[in-house]
């Protein structure tokens, strides 16, 4: 997979100190003089979910000295939050959340073209654990195969893309030899910008070993729609991992 900037901030990035006042929720914080920071990368459950309360939980463990790094992006969100990649020494705590299955990966252009490949690499983890959000119904792993058991459910598929067709408005990431009954993953000219606007080039994929998130629909063989890469999570070294983000978390465990 080509990403471009490489991994880790560069330009128009901030590294600051920190003391966190307040954990808000899972991907949500106050500072001291009263930012807000929006974990950047992942999507935790929202406070009126049920399971939103495991996250927040765990995200007050981890920053329970009050210290923190945040390395940030230079462009804030609608809510006027600062987005940041929160770090405890060389701890990514984002990282740990997305690997420990507590949040989904999210990856929002500008800011979220320079920790793509830490998000998804970390999702992979996640995923794989079957921990947290991924021991849900809707978010276990199936095979390519078993996709059209599941069509108007949402599910995790998962299996080896053979190609990329990409025609005039539609690209086709094929799991099969049919396209016509096999499962494919569709990117529409949305998700063909939202790969583009994050540097990423699903041509790159072919070959490898993914899992695929999203609603299992009819059309010509069972199918998910494709709005992001955040959708597609690579389970094969492909994503080259930043040094700085290595997870560290001993003595972090649950």
């Amino acid at each position: 997979m080509v990403l471009n900037p490489p991994f880790g901030f560069s330009q128009g990035e901030r590294v600051l100190n920190a003391t966190v006042f307040r954990v808000i929720d899972g991907d949500t914080i106050e500072i001291s003089g009263g930012d807000r920071v929006r974990l950047l990368g992942i999507d935790a459950p929202e406070r009126d979910d049920p399971r939103s309360g495991q996250a927040a939980r765990r995200l007050r463990e981890l920053l329970a000295s009050g210290s923190v790094i945040l390395e940030t992006c230079e462009t804030r969100d609608i809510y006027g939050r600062i987005l940041a990649t929160i770090r405890i020494e060389r701890i990514n705590v984002n990282r740990i959340l997305l690997s420990e299955g507590l949040a989904l990966p999210m990856l929002i252009p500008p800011c979220g073209r320079a920790v793509a490949g830490e998000v998804l690499a970390a999702a992979a983890l996640g995923a794989l654990s079957g921990k947290g959000i991924y021991s849900l119904e809707g978010y276990r792993i199936i095979s390519h195969t078993e996709a059209g058991d599941h069509i108007g459910e949402h599910a995790i598929v998962k299996g080896t893309i053979l190609d990329l067709h990409r025609g005039r408005k539609v690209w086709h990431l094929n799991f099969g030899s049919d396209w016509k009954t096999d499962f494919t993953a569709v990117l529409f000219r949305e998700g063909q910008s939202r790969f583009r606007d994050l540097g990423i080039d699903p041509a790159a994929l072919v070959g490898s070993e993914v899992l695929i998130m999203g609603e299992v629909k009819q059309y010509n063989g069972p199918e998910i729609i494709v709005r992001g890469p955040d959708q597609v999570i690579p389970l094969e070294g492909i994503m080259k991992e930043d040094p700085r983000s290595r997870i560290q978390d001993e003595g972090l465990e649950n």
